[in-house]
């Protein structure tokens, strides 16, 4: 993963002093040219339901087609809250619920502020103030290979009492809790793409995502119903100073041939094809999958390199926050 060296910042280097009218002062350091983006397959294994306040699977129109939607949030969420638990296991962070996070009166914004945010973003206020840190990672929209048609099912369900009929013991009268689940079938593909700009994400940060992303996972409404229900595959790892708009799930649902595509293999390679002579630097979905299993095999080995990774990371936030936010 050295090859991404030229894309992505040094741990040590998160911080930068610049002069102002009057004083010098600490900020993140500025912004440079380099982007690496990481392409996903999200394969569905079991019935998955990703919508908003509808009852149907989200979608949105392009291309002269329908196709499956999940927004960034829908993948982001659960992947984020891993990735908590992750600094937890780690004793590197985590201190705060997912969404919840708080900086106590007199308290440093390390305090509460982690690798996490870094990678993922937050926000939280601060006496009287509100002290924003920006995603270093940038999820894009997940979109179905195939039209919305050929991706999503239907099934009844009776929510009535516990013996299977509809009558309601309170109210001494039968209800009308009859619904309809809409889901999108396994074996349903979806693109998405993870990015990083600007060079602001060290490369300890693109583990911590990775393993976060991980292999497999529950995601959606209504998971309790399935459980496990996506697996995640990766394509590659594409890195060049400019970022290429064929890095889109937009533009890449555009220029595959979907109808000739009938299992992850085929949509990887034609995604590495189209993407791999458009990039200074790429590494092979192979690669970044056995990166992924063996960053795994070191997270599992208490007390080891990557343990010492992360804690020097938790370090190098308590210097960038506190830098960042205090006085």
């Amino acid at each position: 993963m050295e090859r991404l060296n030229d894309y992505l910042p040094k741990l040590d280097d998160l911080l930068e002093k610049s002069q102002g009218d009057k004083n010098a002062y600490l900020h993140p350091k500025r912004k440079n040219l380099g982007s690496v983006s990481l392409v996903v397959v999200r394969e569905a294994i079991a019935p998955l339901v990703i919508r908003n306040a509808e009852q149907e699977i989200t979608d949105i129109e392009f291309n002269n087609e329908t196709y499956v939607r999940a927004v960034p949030n829908k993948f982001k969420y659960p992947e984020r809250g891993r990735a908590l638990q992750i600094l937890r296991a780690m004793n590197a962070g985590g201190r705060y619920p997912q969404n919840r996070t708080a900086i106590p009166k007199g308290s440093k914004a390390s305090d509460s502020f982690d690798l996490n945010t870094l990678v993922f973003g937050d926000s939280a206020n601060h006496d009287s103030k509100v002290l924003p840190v920006r995603a270093a990672v940038n999820y894009s929209d997940a979109l179905s290979l195939k039209p919305k048609y050929l991706c999503v099912g239907e099934s009844f369900h009776n929510r009535g009492f516990e013996d299977g009929t509809l009558w309601d013991a309170d109210a001494k009268k039968n209800t009308d809790n009859l619904f309809s689940r809409h889901f999108i079938n396994p074996g349903t593909l979806l693109i998405q793409v993870l990015s990083t700009r600007g060079k602001l994400l060290p490369l300890i940060g693109l583990k911590h995502l990775l393993l976060s992303v991980g292999l497999a996972g529950s995601y959606g409404g209504q998971t309790a119903v399935t459980g496990i229900n996506v697996r995640s595959h990766f394509v590659g790892i594409y890195a060049d100073l400019f970022e290429k708009a064929e890095t889109s799930p937009y533009e890449l649902i555009k220029r595959i041939d979907g109808a000739e595509i009938t299992d992850v293999a085929s949509l990887t390679q034609s995604i590495d094809n189209l993407l791999k002579p458009l990039h200074k630097t790429s590494i092979p979905g192979t690669e970044v999958q056995a990166w992924v299993e063996s960053l795994i095999q070191d997270f599992n080995q208490p007390g080891g390199a990557l343990e010492a990774e992360y804690q020097k990371a938790a370090q190098a936030m308590v210097q960038l926050f506190d830098g960042w936010f205090g006085k």
